[in-house]
């Protein structure tokens, strides 16, 4: 049996639900695909923001990637040519440390709430009816939208805020894996930024030979 060690620098505060995610999606990726038998290990998730000091980001980056297989660098959209680069750096970096892990850029558009409300019915399951939930499929989850009776186009951290009221932010952090896990990840996947992260966490498993 092989492990897989997977490695990720957040933003923000979204590393419950993110550090879930990769583990989940890990596991459904190398059992669809893997030739072998691969049992994935608790994400690493580490203590420096990936907003952080440049200098202090790609210290911390390559130090997880001294331990880990695959190192994910979570960016929202403002940050994307930022994390871009960053990876650019790591990857120039491995070619003096080949057994270091591969980075991957983890980039959903706008913000991670967009991936958190892309499934209705989990996300009901977890905080109850949204009568006012305002996207009518997982892609649209990428644009701003106007909740019922505003005018003003929302970010999908704004529109959170409006189904969940001020505590929105904790039920984020206290219900991440349990929303991960209602989650159906094939309706994830229609949503393009998750797909093409998919995709890229799809290379790097066959760059470390797990596909």
């Amino acid at each position: 049996m092989r492990t897989l060690r997977p490695g990720l620098l957040v933003e923000g505060s979204d590393g419950p639900y993110l550090k879930s995610l990769v583990e989940r999606q890990l596991d459904e990726l190398v059992l669809a695909g893997s030739s072998q038998t691969v049992d994935v290990l608790r994400c690493e998730v580490s203590p420096v923001r990936s907003n952080d000091r440049p200098e202090l980001v790609l210290a911390a980056a390559e130090e997880l990637a001294a331990d880990c297989d695959i190192v994910f660098v979570h960016g929202d959209q403002d940050a994307v040519e930022a994390r871009r680069k960053l990876v650019a750096a790591l990857e120039q970096r491995r070619a003096a440390a080949p057994r270091a892990g591969v980075s991957v850029p983890l980039v959903p558009v706008l913000m991670t709430e967009s991936w958190m409300l892309a499934d209705r019915k989990a996300l009901q399951s977890v905080v109850g009816e949204l009568a006012d939930y305002p996207y009518p499929g997982p892609s649209a989850v990428e644009k701003r939208v106007v909740l019922k009776g505003g005018k003003t186009r929302l970010t999908p951290k704004e529109v959170w805020k409006a189904l969940l009221g001020s505590d929105g932010p904790e039920v984020l952090h206290d219900s991440a894996e349990l929303l991960v896990r209602r989650t159906d990840l094939a309706v994830l996947a229609q949503v393009p930024s998750y797909r093409t992260w998919c995709e890229d966490t799809e290379r790097a498993l066959r760059e470390r030979r797990f596909l």
